[in-house]
Protein backbone atom coordinates (compact mmCIF):
# COMPACT_ATOMS: atom_id res chain seq x y z
CA UNK A 1 0.00 0.00 0.00
CA UNK A 2 1.06 3.77 -0.74
CA UNK A 3 0.05 6.90 1.16
CA UNK A 4 1.04 10.43 -0.22
CA UNK A 5 0.99 13.39 2.60
CA UNK A 6 1.50 16.79 2.14
CA UNK A 7 3.14 18.70 5.09
CA UNK A 8 4.38 21.98 5.38
CA UNK A 9 8.12 22.81 5.37
CA UNK A 10 7.87 24.23 8.51
CA UNK A 11 6.75 20.95 9.36
CA UNK A 12 8.55 18.79 7.42
CA UNK A 13 11.29 17.89 10.02
CA UNK A 14 9.27 16.72 12.92
CA UNK A 15 6.77 14.47 10.71
CA UNK A 16 10.18 12.48 9.16
CA UNK A 17 11.47 12.28 12.66
CA UNK A 18 8.51 10.77 14.22
CA UNK A 19 8.15 8.32 10.82
CA UNK A 20 11.87 7.31 11.01
CA UNK A 21 11.82 6.71 14.96
CA UNK A 22 8.39 4.61 14.67
CA UNK A 23 8.97 0.65 15.35
CA UNK A 24 6.50 0.03 12.64
CA UNK A 25 6.89 2.93 10.15
CA UNK A 26 10.65 3.09 10.29
CA UNK A 27 10.91 0.08 8.26
CA UNK A 28 8.75 0.88 5.36
CA UNK A 29 10.20 3.36 2.19
CA UNK A 30 9.77 6.78 3.37
CA UNK A 31 10.48 8.97 0.49
CA UNK A 32 10.19 13.18 0.81
CA UNK A 33 9.95 15.17 -2.26
CA UNK A 34 9.32 19.08 -2.87
CA UNK A 35 5.98 19.53 -4.02
CA UNK A 36 7.79 21.75 -7.23
CA UNK A 37 10.08 18.96 -7.75
CA UNK A 38 7.09 16.49 -9.22
CA UNK A 39 5.91 19.24 -11.42
CA UNK A 40 2.90 20.93 -8.38
CA UNK A 41 1.86 23.93 -7.65
CA UNK A 42 1.25 23.19 -3.83
CA UNK A 43 3.85 24.61 -1.01
CA UNK A 44 5.49 22.27 0.70
CA UNK A 45 6.64 18.57 0.73
CA UNK A 46 4.83 14.96 -0.16
CA UNK A 47 5.70 12.66 1.95
CA UNK A 48 5.67 8.98 -0.28
CA UNK A 49 5.17 6.25 2.12
CA UNK A 50 4.94 2.73 0.85
CA UNK A 51 4.63 -0.21 3.37
CA UNK A 52 1.71 -2.34 4.71
CA UNK A 53 -1.68 -1.50 5.97
CA UNK A 54 -0.76 -1.50 9.25
CA UNK A 55 2.33 0.72 8.61
CA UNK A 56 0.40 3.38 6.64
CA UNK A 57 -2.39 3.05 9.40
CA UNK A 58 0.03 4.11 11.78
CA UNK A 59 1.59 6.72 9.87
CA UNK A 60 -1.72 8.74 9.17
CA UNK A 61 -2.26 8.20 13.03
CA UNK A 62 1.61 9.92 13.38
CA UNK A 63 1.14 12.80 11.12
CA UNK A 64 -2.42 13.55 11.50
CA UNK A 65 -1.34 16.83 13.45
CA UNK A 66 1.08 17.50 11.04
CA UNK A 67 0.38 16.96 7.20
CA UNK A 68 -2.88 15.64 5.18
CA UNK A 69 -3.02 12.58 3.03
CA UNK A 70 -2.86 14.06 -0.45
CA UNK A 71 -6.18 14.08 -2.39
CA UNK A 72 -4.53 13.19 -5.85
CA UNK A 73 -1.87 10.67 -4.78
CA UNK A 74 -2.63 8.93 -7.77
CA UNK A 75 -0.91 11.83 -9.92
CA UNK A 76 1.89 12.49 -6.90
CA UNK A 77 2.84 8.51 -7.16
CA UNK A 78 2.55 8.30 -11.18
CA UNK A 79 4.83 11.23 -11.66
CA UNK A 80 7.15 10.31 -8.38
CA UNK A 81 7.50 6.21 -10.65
CA UNK A 82 8.06 8.32 -13.61
CA UNK A 83 11.10 10.03 -12.17
CA UNK A 84 12.21 7.01 -10.21
CA UNK A 85 12.34 5.13 -13.82
CA UNK A 86 14.09 7.69 -15.16
CA UNK A 87 16.97 7.58 -12.84
CA UNK A 88 17.10 3.98 -13.10
CA UNK A 89 17.05 4.02 -16.69
CA UNK A 90 19.60 6.74 -16.70
CA UNK A 91 21.93 5.03 -14.23
CA UNK A 92 21.91 1.25 -16.49
CA UNK A 93 23.19 3.58 -19.41
CA UNK A 94 25.87 4.47 -17.29
CA UNK A 95 27.33 0.95 -17.13
CA UNK A 96 26.15 -0.59 -20.39
CA UNK A 97 28.60 2.16 -22.24
CA UNK A 98 31.75 1.49 -20.36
Amino acid sequence: MREVFLVSGDKKQKAEDLLKKDDITMRQSIVTRMCSSLGFEEDGFFIIISGSDDAVKRAKELLKELALPYKNKEKVLKRNDEIEDQATSGFGFIFENK
